[in-house]
């Protein structure tokens, strides 16, 4: 028998080391496939189109040109003026650097695309690499404008220069990727739940701008969801906030709603080159919004109704302005936000706009500002597409968002479209699996609309969704999948207490309990709001996370033990007060009053200034036979004591999570995670849960008894 010759170790390892090489491209590739580049504010079919206008020298794009070629920032002789290690707003920290080197990276970025002009993108670089290089932070009061705005200018122009052969080398651009995300994001990744909706939407532009740079499909699903289905005022649904197309900061000032407005366009046209159609979503809402704002700017009288806004400070009651009527502030004033979002309804899409349309005719060729990347004239006038069918395929289905119903779990997501030639996606096929990661089968194959209802769910499971969208082209890739239990896992249940003007609901996705309630109170004789609850027997302890969102600033989000689920009920629960302190909060007897003591405050490193919640915090509540002991902690190690109360409460009650606005006829918005109970199992089918007392949880001895008995009782 001849003896094989042995492959040498080397070339063993040689192979080995190329297969892992060869594997993380494909990840790459991989990734990378699921978003077009370049695929911002321009596509590679934009930047053709205005190429061949300012090649010909006539029309409007070319008289957009000549705004932009008149720009200081636009110059390849521009000096840079900075980068620095932070820069902020409020206070102003080195912020001019960063808002003209910010415009200067752009303008340049957009020259080169246009001009082919080298000197042009190696500014832009220049730029680029010396702010990835050394920024650190941005900070300030005002930090989430300051990153939303300038940040979005940095991001378009590296965007540009990546994927239209510049030189750019693709070690830069990954540094500049780090700098995105530990530089920038940092300061907007929450968004501005406390502030106006302008805040809000810098953010969502320009962290949805981020994503698509880095490759980021979790990250750009996240603020898909978030434009519309977000708590805060940058929302569309909590923007413009009725069909008529009044904003929420309509009573405040006209340049602050096209402020907040425009920028929501911004992110709607990211979201467009990826085939996802924001623009459409809720029946067109933007434009509503667009409309309204014009036709109010060019003096016609427009409806108006009372409005209080997310956060409780503005609007009709609102706790900070009282706004009663529209504001006239800076009416007629139009800022360069206009044409992009008029060439898309009216020529991608065909739909009219009579007031935009006299506005744009009116400010042609649009220029830019400060807060504004504007140069709509130049970058997105066209004729109206005429085509019918697509040429490629949809874009990936995002915003998935999960609701519970009575019969099942009802799931939305944004319109897939081709945006190129703007048709929509014929259908979609939706997909479930019962793990993360999990193998999925499709549930439905021939969805229509982008909503669904199923139905054939098991309550108290949870399950992991994905959707695919159809063309005559193709099925795209299928979306980031997402979580959705089947109303709340056993043996929770919600519902409102005491007397509520607008509904409440819990959903639990798995790691996370988000409530939605009002309630005008946790306080007096009655308290009134939103309850997230399990049947509790004997003593015990419940301990929670309280993590962002949280959208009214006079929330009172905390845990909770009651006696019953009446308004008028005893309790014990331990709260975070509005301005952010701690406190015991309790009702000794039924029909009392309650009571309030170990008040502290959370610290400089949890509150940001103007009574921002900017960290998660730790609450937890003990009871040992009527003994009950409030805790609140930084991060669920250090534990500060915030007193102690005897009640008589029966060995029957309920432990669990409240969601209280303070506010009429508005909810808020409160996460939990980390919720537990320890030593706890449900008992003979009964859905309580049985508790052993804590007393001493502090102890290090009594600590690992308790938990080696807790691992036997999870063991049965």
């Amino acid at each position: 028998m001849p003896i094989r010759k042995l492959p040498s170790i080397f070339f063993l390892l040689f192979r080995i080391v190329l297969n892992v090489f060869l594997f993380v491209i494909s990840l790459n590739a991989s990734a990378a496939s699921r978003f077009v580049h370049p695929g911002l504010l321009h596509s590679q079919d934009d930047i053709n189109r205005i190429k061949k206008a300012v090649t010909e020298k006539e029309g409007p794009i070319y008289e957009g040109f000549k705004i932009l070629l008149e720009s200081p920032f636009s110059k390849m002789e521009y000096r840079m003026q900075g980068p620095v290690e932070e820069w902020g707003r409020a206070p102003n920290i080195n912020t001019g650097q960063a808002q003209n080197d910010a415009k200067a990276a752009y303008q340049n970025a957009l020259m080169w695309a246009i001009t082919g002009k080298q000197p042009h993108a190696n500014k832009s670089i220049e730029i680029l690499n010396a702010w990835a290089k050394k920024l650190k932070k941005v900070s300030g009061i005002d930090g989430v404008l300051a990153s939303g705005l300038q940040g979005f200018q940095f991001v378009n122009a590296a965007e540009l220069v990546r994927y239209t052969n510049s030189g750019w080398t693709e070690v830069e651009a990954k540094r500049c990727e780090a700098s995105f995300k530990n530089a920038w994001l940092p300061t907007i990744e929450h968004y501005a739940y406390f502030a106006n909706g302008n805040w809000e939407t810098a953010a969502l532009q320009t962290k949805m701008a981020i994503a698509v740079f880095c490759d980021d499909s979790e990250l750009f699903e996240e603020a898909i969801r978030y434009s519309v289905n977000g708590c805060g005022n940058g929302s569309i649904p909590n923007m413009i906030v009725y069909s008529s197309g009044q904003c929420q900061e309509t009573t405040r000032a006209q340049h602050y709603a096209q402020l907040g407005i425009g920028l929501l366009t911004c992110a709607a046209e990211v979201a467009w080159q990826q085939g996802v159609d924001l623009y459409g979503w809720n029946n067109n809402r933007i434009l509503k919004g667009y409309e309204y704002i014009a036709r109010f700017g060019l003096g016609e009288e427009v409806p108006y109704r009372h409005y209080l806004d997310r956060t409780g400070k503005y609007g009709f009651g609102g706790r900070n302005n009282h706004y009663t009527e529209i504001s006239k502030i800076s009416r007629g004033d139009f800022w360069p936000i206009y044409e992009r979002n008029y060439q898309h309804y009216a020529k991608r899409r065909g739909i009219l706009a009579p007031y935009s349309k006299q506005v744009v005719e009116m400010k042609r060729p649009e220029g830019h500002s400060s807060d504004h990347v504007g140069l709509g004239t130049l970058s997105h006038f066209r004729t109206r597409i005429s085509l019918k069918k697509p040429n490629h395929l949809p874009g990936i289905p995002a915003g998935l968002v999960a609701r519970s119903t009575s019969n099942g779990i009802s799931l939305t997501w944004v319109k897939s479209v081709d945006p190129i030639t703007a048709v929509d996606a014929d259908s979609y096929e939706v997909y479930r699996a019962n793990q993360l990661g999990g193998s999925s089968r499709r549930i439905s194959n021939n969805v229509i609309v982008p909503n669904y209802h199923d139905t054939s769910v098991k309550r108290g499971e949870l399950y992991f969704y994905s959707v695919k969208a159809k063309n005559s082209v193709g099925i795209s890739l299928p979306s980031v999948a997402l979580a959705a239990n089947a109303g709340l896992p056993n043996p929770w249940l919600s519902r409102d207490i005491g007397d509520v003007q607008k509904s409440g609901f819990s959903e639990f996705n798995g790691e996370r309990f988000t409530l939605e309630g009002e309630g005008a109170d946790i306080n007096g004789k009655r308290d009134s709001f939103h309850f997230a609850y399990a049947p509790f027997t004997g003593e015990g302890t419940i301990t929670a996370r309280i993590v962002r969102p949280m959208s009214s600033q006079w929330t009172k989000p905390g845990v909770m033990m009651r006696e019953t689920l009446d308004a008028g009920s005893r309790h014990a629960s331990v709260l975070l007060l509005p301005h952010w302190r701690g406190a015991l909060v309790a009702r000794g007897e039924t029909g009392e009053k309650t009571s309030f003591q170990g008040h502290r405050n959370l610290g400089e490193d949890h509150v940001v200034k103007k009574n921002r919640l900017s960290t998660p915090y730790w609450v937890r509540l003990i009871r040992f036979r009527n003994r009950f002991t409030g805790y609140m902690s930084p991060d669920g190690f250090h534990w500060q004591e915030l007193g102690s109360i005897e009640i008589p409460m029966s060995r029957n009650f309920y432990v669990g999570l409240p969601a209280c606005s303070q506010l009429k006829k508005v909810t808020t918005t409160v996460t939990y995670d980390n919720v537990s109970i320890p030593v706890w199992r449900s008992t003979n089918g009964s859905n309580q849960i049985t508790s052993r007392p804590e007393p001493r949880w502090h102890k290090d001895p009594w600590l690992k008894r308790h938990n080696a008995f807790n691992k036997r009782v999870m063991q049965g």
